[in-house]
Formats: structure tokens, C-alpha cells, sequence
């Protein structure tokens, strides 16, 4: 296992290793993109967050299951490109939505979420964060009879899902204009 030698990475450098990361790992997924503070275009980032969609994620009835994506992320581990990386109860996570790694070259933290294309946008805003962002996202859609899903889309009081394929639909649905992740705050 990987121990991070430093709390957080000047742009330029987690941005090399997003970029080298997107693509090694563009083959296997049908969406690749970078999130998080560095979508925001933060100074300093503490990690490389990527939302991918897996290209099995839609078209088999167990869209959990992504063995093309996990089989070229354990490629990768082999030729020791990453490694695993432990989260803060010190237990490896490697599962089918989260996956926490570190780009052993340069110690960067990487954090790997997998959605699907009907949720990219939900998923594209929350892992774009910042937290308090999210706080209010989340308290809005309570507002107005809503429920967010980090991992799916909106649902409303009866219980029909609203896909948000986008973030534009996101904010349509927050009833909000769109915000550019570097102004969200």
C-alpha cells in the first residue's frame, strides 16, 4: 500500500497526472473526466479526482459489474503506475463505485468514481464539489420536494427518478442558473 507524502499538489502537477491517467484509461471508458478541486481550478488540489463511465456501465443488466475498467486499473497496478491506497478507517477501498488509489511516481492521491451516462451530470456536479456547495445543492432540492442522489439522479416525492445526464439538468432541476465549477463556492 501507498502512504501519501504530501497533503496537497500544485495544479500543473496533479494536472500531468490526470492527463496521463485519462489516457491510459480512455480505451475502457466510455466518459473520462477530471473533478473536484481541480475542475474548479484550485492552486493547490489534495487529489485527482476522475468520474468515469465504464464502457460495459450501460449495456449489461448488472451496470455494478465494470470488468474492462477494474481489469485495466489492476494493469496499472501491476506495472505499478498506481497502487492501492487506504481511506481514512485504514481499509482499502476498490469497489464497483469508488476507488481509491495513488499515482506511485509522483505520491498524487487518485480518486476514481464510476457513474452511468443517465447520471453523469449528477454525478459530474457532487464530485465537483466544494462540500458546502453540495450542502446547499442538496438542502435546495429538499426544498422543493426533491431528493439528490450522489450516485443517481433526482427523485421526487412519488418516487419517479429524473435522470440528469447533464449539469445543466441538474440546475434546471435545482431551478438555479448554471454555475462554472471554478465559481462554485
Amino acid at each position: 500500500m501507498a502512504t501519501q507524502k504530501s497533503s496537497s499538489w500544485p495544479l500543473a502537477e496533479a494536472r500531468e497526472v490526470a492527463e496521463d491517467l485519462i489516457t491510459l484509461l480512455r480505451p475502457v471508458c466510455e466518459k473520462i473526466e477530471v473533478a473536484g478541486s481541480m475542475r474548479r481550478n484550485r492552486a493547490l488540489v489534495g487529489d485527482v479526482e476522475l468520474l468515469v463511465v465504464s464502457k460495459e456501465a450501460p449495456n449489461t443488466s448488472l451496470w455494478l459489474e465494470r470488468p474492462r475498467l477494474d481489469a485495466r486499473i489492476l494493469e496499472l497496478i501491476g506495472e505499478r503506475v498506481l497502487n492501492y491506497r487506504l481511506n481514512k478507517k485504514g481499509a482499502r477501498t476498490f469497489g464497483p463505485l469508488n476507488k481509491l488509489l495513488v499515482h506511485t511516481l509522483s505520491g498524487v492521491p487518485v480518486d476514481l468514481f464510476s457513474t452511468t451516462p443517465e447520471n453523469w451530470g449528477m454525478a459530474l456536479v457532487v464530485r465537483t464539489g466544494p462540500k458546502d456547495f453540495n450542502i446547499r445543492m442538496m438542502s435546495r432540492f429538499k426544498a422543493l420536494g426533491l431528493k439528490g442522489h450522489a450516485y443517481g439522479g433526482v427523485e421526487d416525492s412519488a418516487g419517479h427518478q429524473h435522470d440528469c445526464p447533464t449539469e445543466e439538468e441538474v440546475f434546471r432541476l435545482l431551478q438555479w442558473p448554471y454555475v462554472a465549477p471554478e465559481k462554485r463556492v
